[in-house]
Parts: C-alpha cells; sequence; structure tokens
C-alpha cells in the first residue's frame, strides 16, 4: 500500500484493479464510485475526490444489492458483509487510506480605536433607524457570502496504516471510471467531425439551412463583442470626466466567469466614488445634522416635561378647590339671616311703643 504514492505507480494499480475484477464487482464497485457522498481536494498536486468509510458501508448496505434487494437475493444482508467487499476492493487498489489536516484559523481580537465607548442603543425610534437596518442586513449577507468562499482548507497526506474501518476515516479515490455519459458526448463528437467532412454531399436544403444558421451564430457573437467594447468605452468616458467619481458598467457580468444567463444579470450596476474633501464635509455635515436633531430631541424633551408639570400643577390646584368648603356661600347666608333677625326685632319694637301699659 505504501507504494501508492506517485500517478504513474496510481495509475498501474488501476488498470490492475480493473484486470481482476469481475462484471458484477465492477458494477458494484462503479456503484459506490458514483452515489457514495465525496469531496474534492488537492492532493500532491492532483485533484482528488475522496470519502468517509461509514459512507461507503451505508450506501453500500442501502443501495439494490443490499436493502432494497428482494428477498432472499441480497447480495449483502448484513452491514458486515458490504464492510468486508470493501475491504476487499482497498486490497485491490481501488482506494486508499490518507489522513485530512485542516487548516487552523488565525484568530484576531477586535482592534478597538482610543476613546471608543461601546454605547447602550436607545429606545427611541428615530428616521434614520430603517435604512440603518437595511445596511446591518446587507452587511450581514456580504459576511455570509465572505464565509461561504472562506471555506476551511482541508489537506490529505497518505496514512501509514492502511486498513478499511468503518469509521470517519478519509479514504481517496482511485477508481476513477469513464461514466456513461462522457462515452455518448465522446462519440457524438466524432460522428460530428465525420458528417463535416462530408459537407460537398450534403443536399441542398441541409447546407442552405446550416449557411443561415451559422450567419445568425456569427451576428450573435459580433452583437456581444460590440456590446463588450461599447461597455468599456461608455465606462470610460463616464470615468474620465467626472475624474473617477462616477463608475457605470453595463452589463457587468459579460466578460465573467459565470453561466450564460447570469452573464446577462443585472443590467447594470453603478458605484459613486467621492473625493478626501467630500468625505471630510460629508463627515461634518453628518456631524452638524445629528448635534441639531440632538438639540431639538433635548429642546422637546424639555418642552414635555415643562408641559406635565404645568398639568400635574393644574390638576392639584383643581383637587384642592374641590377639597375646601365654599365658605363665602356661607358668609352669604349667615348675614342674611342677621338681617332678617335685626329687622323683627325693629318690629316687635314698633309695636310695643304702639300699645301702651294700662292698670287694671
Amino acid at each position: 500500500m505504501a507504494g501508492r504514492r506517485g500517478d504513474g505507480r496510481r495509475g498501474e494499480r488501476n488498470s490492475e484493479s480493473d484486470q481482476t475484477l469481475t462484471k458484477e464487482d465492477d458494477a458494484i464497485a462503479r456503484l459506490i464510485r458514483f452515489n457514495c457522498p465525496t469531496k474534492s481536494t488537492m492532493f500532491e498536486g492532483h485533484e482528488v475526490q475522496y470519502f468517509a468509510g461509514s459512507k461507503a458501508i451505508d450506501t453500500l448496505y442501502y443501495s439494490k444489492y443490499g436493502q432494497k434487494a428482494a428477498a432472499g437475493e441480497s447480495k449483502f444482508p448484513t452491514r458486515y458483509s458490504a464492510f468486508k467487499f470493501l475491504e476487499t476492493l482497498m486490497d485491490k487498489g481501488l482506494f486508499f487510506r490518507a489522513r485530512k489536516l485542516v487548516q487552523k484559523r488565525k484568530v484576531t481580537g477586535d482592534k478597538t480605536e482610543k476613546g471608543d465607548v461601546k454605547k447602550s442603543p436607545k429606545p427611541t425610534k428615530r428616521s434614520g433607524d430603517s435604512d440603518a437596518s437595511k445596511d446591518d442586513k446587507e452587511s450581514e449577507k456580504e459576511k455570509q457570502e465572505d464565509d461561504k468562499k472562506k471555506q476551511k482548507k482541508v489537506k490529505l497526506v497518505e496514512h501509514t496504516d492502511q486498513y478499511f474501518a468503518d469509521s470517519n476515516d478519509v479514504y481517496i479515490w482511485v477508481f476513477d471510471p469513464t461514466p456513461f455519459y462522457k462515452k455518448a458526448i465522446g462519440l457524438l463528437i466524432v460522428i460530428g467531425t465525420i458528417v463535416g467532412c462530408l459537407f460537398p454531399l450534403w443536399p441542398h436544403w441541409l447546407r442552405l439551412g446550416v449557411y443561415y444558421l451559422s450567419i445568425v451564430g456569427i451576428g450573435a457573437f459580433g452583437v456581444l463583442i460590440g456590446v463588450a467594447v461599447a461597455r468599456t468605452i461608455l465606462f470610460a468616458v463616464i470615468w474620465f470626466v467626472t475624474l473617477g467619481k462616477h463608475k457605470l458598467w453595463v452589463l457587468p457580468n459579460l466578460t465573467e466567469d459565470c453561466g450564460f444567463f447570469e452573464s446577462f444579470q443585472p443590467f447594470y450596476s453603478y458605484e459613486y466614488c467621492p473625493g478626501k474633501g467630500e468625505v471630510k464635509n460629508t463627515k461634518k455635515t453628518d456631524k452638524k445634522n445629528k448635534d441639531k436633531k440632538d438639540a431639538s430631541e433635548t429642546e422637546d424633551e424639555k418642552n414635555n416635561d415643562s408641559r406635565e408639570e404645568e398639568d400635574e400643577n393644574s390638576d392639584e390646584n383643581e383637587e384642592n378647590k374641590e377639597g375646601k368648603p365654599d365658605t363665602s356661600e356661607e358668609n352669604n347666608v349667615t348675614g342674611s339671616d342677621d338681617e332678617a333677625v335685626h329687622q323683627r326685632r325693629k318690629a316687635s319694637k314698633g309695636q310695643e311703643e304702639d300699645y301702651v301699659m294700662v292698670d287694671n
């Protein structure tokens, strides 16, 4: 097993294994090779496919040769039988055991400037909160995309102990047969070249149709080249006139390495790059606007507080008025009563004066 290093030696082992495998074993090996979940990485300067031993056993055990087979026709009725078959495949050189090394991530501390103090967010909502939330969502999406791009780099090294185990140990495929669809594509290419060489023997209607199709294809290709040149000229003119402040790209993905439909999306991309002086002015204006907003908010809070105090004082005065008895009405009532008594006394005295005392 230690002699697997080197591409030539590996190719020899692959050819030897193909000769020793029977048709049924070859079919089972192909089923595992193309159905077992694998991952790709670089090994000794070449891209290889590797898999876990337990997943290969699961693929074989739950296949049409195992649990999905008819009753009594299963070639691998137990998990141990699938394990032994994969062990024989490893002995024949279809794959070998490797050791996985994961690159450690560099832990970088958060850099904070002097004087920066973490402030608790205010509960009050402002007009700029919606814009800030949108910016936060966009930044989170960008971070997720960066995390997807910066995946863990895996390095594989051939293991010194070569054996197969039902575990998460990593195994690299040496068995790489040509799938059927690649053979079909190669056959179609050969047939197409032969048919193209027989062009003078084609019927007139077929040659005329191919001629028009070729004109349409050349025209579409010319249109794409013209659009690519025109968008570059437009970008250069706008960039030169605005001194690099405005960057406008029409069909920015047209020349990028992407799919056919993705190369026409989005239709345009625009970017504004302010100068140094404008950046400073914008920062100053932002500070002024923030100060004005803070001052207006403090004034509003003061006005609200003073209004609340006035309302509270007015409520207290009304309560005091309701609690005290109205003495003015009582005084008026008592005064009127005194006057009536005085008038009665005068009347009684007048009546006494009208009458004279007579001795019987």
